[in-house]
């Protein structure tokens, strides 16, 4: 058995990088540049992104799920430069002088994946037993009954469950995409 050298190592992330580079950067652009509305600012962004990616690039391992990892950065990015815009005067003059605002035809796109990432994140964290009861009935389908015999439990208690986590998910999801 051949030991895995530090070139070899190397190589392997650069070709991971290089496939997420492939994949995402357009689409990340495009999410960057329906906010920012401008394509100098949304490269920029998307630049800075690949490069802070680059530089943990020894743990891709720990990211369990890379889209939604990249799609947070850029949220957070853009965020970032809204900020610097919203706080620095001369900027924000140069950014909005003569600045046409379009729609795009990917932001219904872009709303469904943020709410997706929202909404997936907010699922893990609910309490266990209630994130299966919302798992069997929002996502299978079944019936409150149902769900109470399978788990043994009253369909009071599944009634109650499924209420507070659909109200924590409201909660959580609508704060978290509020901004888009």
């Amino acid at each position: 058995m051949r030991e895995i050298t530090t070139n070899d190592n190397e190589r392997r992330l650069l070709e991971l990088f290089t496939a997420y580079f492939r994949t995402y950067e357009n689409p990340l652009y495009y999410f960057a540049l329906k906010t920012v509305q401008s394509e100098l600012l949304a490269r920029d962004i998307i630049q800075e992104v690949f490069i802070k990616l680059w530089s943990i690039r020894e743990q891709f391992g720990n990211i369990h799920n890379m889209e939604d990892y990249l799609y947070r950065m850029v949220r957070n990015k853009v965020m970032d430069v809204l900020r610097q815009l919203a706080n620095d005067q001369r900027l924000r003059a140069d950014y909005f002088e003569g600045h046409t605002w379009e729609e795009s035809p990917i932001y219904d796109t872009i709303s469904a994946k943020e709410y997706e990432i929202a909404l997936a994140e907010a699922i893990s964290k609910l309490p266990p037993q209630r994130r299966l009861i919302y798992q069997l009935s929002q996502v299978e389908g079944r019936s409150r009954n149902e769900i109470a015999r399978e788990l043994d439990i009253s369909p009071s208690t599944v009634k109650n469950q499924l209420t507070a986590a659909l109200n924590f998910l409201r909660k959580v999801v609508a704060g978290q995409i509020k901004f888009f």
